[in-house]
């Protein structure tokens, strides 16, 4: 969930678990979810290579928070890798609130294509709904990510990786710490 550096390191994992809660993936039990959640600075084709490569083995879809650089605070971008009967989609997407009390929703940069967690933990492919275009849908759904990753903030600093993390570096590069899934 956390690129290799030491000085956003915890900011950005809050925010991945901010966007994970936020989603419907609760934190600090084990659940069966079959999504990881990823950072990374600057994004490539080597490393998103590495990331579809990965996300195949694992059987697990991936949501990379794309960040402009190492002293970024807050992601740039969404990019969500899907996985298919043929292989891996790697799809822009924006976190969307489709209601107050409804898990958010991840929508293509081209809002043709919307995708969100079944009860099962499985991410799946939806109709986009009306409600998702709105431009107040994707800025609901980052002042409630921002407000989650504040207060998770001083939960989750550690300095260190934790158990779930995943982690890209810019050379392609994935690891995961051991431990619960992220």
């Amino acid at each position: 969930m956390n690129s290799f550096t030491t000085g956003g390191h915890d900011v950005r994992r809050a925010n991945a678990y901010a966007l994970r809660l936020e989603v419907g993936i609760p934190i600090g039990r084990t659940v069966f979810s079959t999504v990881h959640f990823a950072s990374v600075s600057g994004l490539d084709a080597a490393v998103l290579q590495a990331a579809a490569c990965k996300t195949a083995a694992d059987q697990k879809d991936c949501v990379i928070a794309v960040y402009n650089d190492e002293c970024a605070l807050a992601p740039d971008r969404y990019i969500l890798l899907f996985r298919r009967s043929d292989g891996v989609e790697a799809i822009p997407v924006k976190p969307a609130d489709i209601g107050d009390d409804k898990p958010l929703i991840l929508m293509s940069e081209d809002r043709a294509r919307q995708f969100a967690l079944n009860e099962h933990g499985v991410l799946e492919e939806h109709p986009i709904e009306p409600a998702t275009r709105r431009p107040r849908a994707l800025r609901h759904a980052a002042e409630r990510i921002a407000s989650v990753a504040e207060f998770l903030g001083p939960l989750v600093c550690t300095g260190g990786p934790l158990p779930g993390d995943v982690f890209l570096d810019s050379r392609g590069t994935v690891t995961t710490m051991g431990g619960l899934a992220a």
